[in-house]
């Protein structure tokens, strides 16, 4: 951890040199709205008790001292003195706009490239640091395989609760399904599926989903993954112009069935107020109907084209014919997901987790 060299008082801040150099300016109000003291910063709930709009615009420290774990200040008004812990204010001290989500670094692959991670069914289920180790590999590669899962639906969910509690949805939490057109979806045919991600037609789209086979006496049905992240860049060194289509035209999603009628919208590459690719939202099946102006009505087709062309070339694709005991678990909000048809039964489970619990997970064990 960076360590202070020196701190020094201005008008309006504390300048604090760092010793490899790094030179941070904290106005007065920030230390003071950060301050760890019980009465500014809860410390069973980590809530903040202070009211900020209350302190005075022309706050300033009259003295600062630096220990060896915290910094303390004495303000000029009546103000109780704040500590701040040192740690604390080296996470802080470099000014960067907030972002949420967790920092994994992203591996982009294709069908040559491709990464597959497998972990083992019991030492997830007995150790935290391997739910952290299997939640990292997943949001690094976009989908691991848990190997050894026992092959019924009440284990599986076990599993996946290890992460977090099950979505509900129009589906249910935990769900089988298998080719007998239950649901008003395309998943419950033996049709093939091509590359998708769920839930375009939630504001909210499930974070991961999780899917086992439970039971397959036919042919096909081999599942397809494709890393939407690498497609997304793919498409945006050859034709920036459809990339700038598809991270920005909204494109309505919708759920018609067991007395829902679900419609959202958001581009194909959605982004994040620091511009950062963070979802790639498709799903051809449930896209609502729309109308654009001529020209851009024509042009959204050409981006779709070239998308869902490079979603469906086996060159981008991993393919995989799911066995019993293969746990698949895959980011839904970068993985686009389908399968070949089939013939036979063909019987799966599986679940969905949110976005933020996974991450609220991920912070928790690593």
């Amino acid at each position: 951890m960076a360590t202070i060299a020196a701190a020094e008082p201005t008008d309006r801040s504390l300048e604090v040199h760092w010793t490899d150099g790094v030179v941070t300016r904290y106005p007065w109000l920030w230390l003071r709205d950060h301050s760890h003291d019980p009465a500014t910063l809860n410390p069973v709930t980590a809530q903040r008790e202070v009211c900020t709009a209350e302190l005075s615009a022309q706050l300033t420290g009259l003295e600062v001292e630096v220990g060896t774990v915290a910094v303390t200040i004495t303000w000029d008004m009546l103000e109780p003195s704040s500590v701040l812990p040192i740690e604390f204010l080296a996470v802080h001290r470099h000014a960067r706009t907030a972002r949420a989500g967790v920092d994994v670094p992203v591996v982009l692959w294709n069908s040559g490239s491709v990464h597959t991670s497998t972990m083992a069914y019991d030492d997830v289920m007995a150790s935290d640091q391997a739910v952290g180790q299997w939640l990292t590999r997943t949001l690094q590669y976009g989908f691991s395989i848990v190997e050894g899962t026992p092959v019924d639906a009440a284990s599986t969910e076990a599993l996946l609760r290890r992460i977090a509690y099950v979505r509900e949805t129009i589906f249910g939490g935990f769900w089988e399904f298998q080719p007998d057109q239950a649901r008003a979806d395309s998943a419950y045919s033996n049709h093939e599926l091509r590359g998708h991600t769920d839930g375009t037609y939630s504001h909210d789209a499930p974070g991961m989903q999780m899917l086992h086979c439970l039971e397959f006496d036919g042919t096909g049905g081999e599942s397809t993954l494709v890393d939407g992240f690498a497609v997304a860049r793919r498409i945006e060194a050859e034709e920036p112009e459809l990339f700038e289509v598809l991270s920005t035209v909204a494109v309505p999603g919708r759920y018609l069935g067991e007395g829902a009628s679900l419609l959202a919208a958001r581009p194909v590459f959605r982004h994040d107020h620091t511009g950062r690719l963070v979802q790639v939202s498709f799903n051809n099946y449930d896209r609502a109907p729309f109308l654009l102006d001529e020209h851009d009505q024509i042009e959204f087709y050409d981006a779709i084209r070239a998308f869902d062309q490079l979603v469906n070339d086996p060159a981008m694709q991993w393919r995989h014919v799911l066995q019993p005991g293969q746990a698949l678990l895959f980011d839904n909000w970068r993985v686009l997901h389908g399968r070949s048809a089939f013939t036979g039964n063909r019987r799966m489970c599986g679940g969905y987790v949110n976005r933020e619990d996974v991450e609220s997970r991920l912070r928790q064990v690593v």
